[in-house]
């Protein structure tokens, strides 16, 4: 009989988990490491990956293995399963308080998809893409437009938004804008957000970057300052340099990697450049470099054959 480890009760590492089990069952780790081996489970192996895996790492291979011809108490077993698979994380969103406030209006075991849309708006956050209602709302209605927005606002207009829903229920046709307050406004497919403005790529303009990576040429510009960006892009549309010569453009992300001398760096491989920059800050005409996700989904579904997908 092994003597319990101190984490028994959370067992997280491959030697933990091993030696719960271990303590539960009687055996030495040792043992159980090698019974778990007859099944396939090795540590070097994506072991702890597998054993949390519940398709994969059954209770009735675990019973054959120390069971049957062992005699250890079911209940045993259980429990050294139990320690084996590990303690699940809860996902975060168990501890929303708003999803907390529904599984008590509708019970602990609630279904989202049991739940009238109705209910779910004012717990509706579009930015959180992952988020319980969220995904509840996308999963009924895909990307059919049903979200309505407060005029010049990213607020939810809840009670506009219900009636629609439930209009459509009911037969009406579909609309694409709708009076909120007196004012037109469009309806939005769940996640999306009216003019929700991304970075846009500062040498291929309509273009944007994707988690500040350019989908044009996979150029990374994370770190690379807003005023440094405005700059790469006077010189894009002036054509001081080639966004189509890959040697140039790794030169030019190179120079302007280096954060503190940067601009002085490009105000001096770019003179005319600077002069141009220095007039339009003065007018407060630089480059914005934003974009709306419209019309950056808007670009390339209209000219797809600009993104050439260069690999630099």
């Amino acid at each position: 009989m092994t003597t319990a480890p101190t984490d028994s009760i959370t067992p997280v590492t491959w030697k933990s988990r091993i030696e719960a089990a271990a303590h539960a069952l009687g055996k030495t780790p040792i043992e159980v490491e090698e019974g778990l081996k007859t099944l396939g489970f090795e540590e070097h192996m994506a072991g702890l990956e597998l054993l949390s895996d519940e398709e994969v790492f059954l209770f009735g291979d675990l019973r054959k293995v120390f069971g049957d011809d062992d005699g250890i108490p079911i209940g045993r077993i259980r429990l050294a399963m139990k320690f084996l698979r590990g303690n699940k994380k809860k996902e975060t969103t168990e501890l929303d308080p708003e999803i907390l406030t529904l599984k008590e209006k509708f019970g602990v075991k609630i279904k989202m998809e049991n739940v009238d849309p109705s209910e779910l708006l004012p717990y509706y956050h579009p930015e959180k893409p992952n988020h319980p209602v969220t995904l509840s709302l996308r999963k009924r209605f895909g990307n059919q437009a049903i979200i309505i927005f407060k005029p010049e606002s990213k607020e939810v207009a809840v009670e506009e938004t219900a009636n629609y829903i439930a209009d459509l229920a009911q037969g009406f046709p579909e609309q694409e804008t709708v009076e909120v307050d007196g004012m037109l406004v469009r309806l939005y497919s769940v996640g999306k957000i009216p003019n929700q403005l991304i970075n846009e790529d500062p040498l291929f303009p309509g273009q944007p970057l994707k988690r500040e990576r350019s989908v044009v040429n996979r150029v990374n510009w994370d770190g690379i300052n807003e005023e440094v960006r405005k700059f790469c892009r006077i010189i894009a549309i002036r054509g001081d340099i080639d966004t189509d010569d890959r040697f140039a453009v790794k030169s030019l992300i190179k120079t302007v990697s280096h954060a503190q001398t940067a601009m002085q760096e490009l105000r001096d491989l770019f003179p005319e450049a600077d002069l141009e920059y220095r007039e339009r800050k003065e007018k407060d005409n630089l480059p914005k470099l934003r974009l709306t996700l419209e019309e950056a989904n808007g670009n390339a579904n209209n000219n797809p054959f600009a993104i050439k997908n260069r690999q630099y």
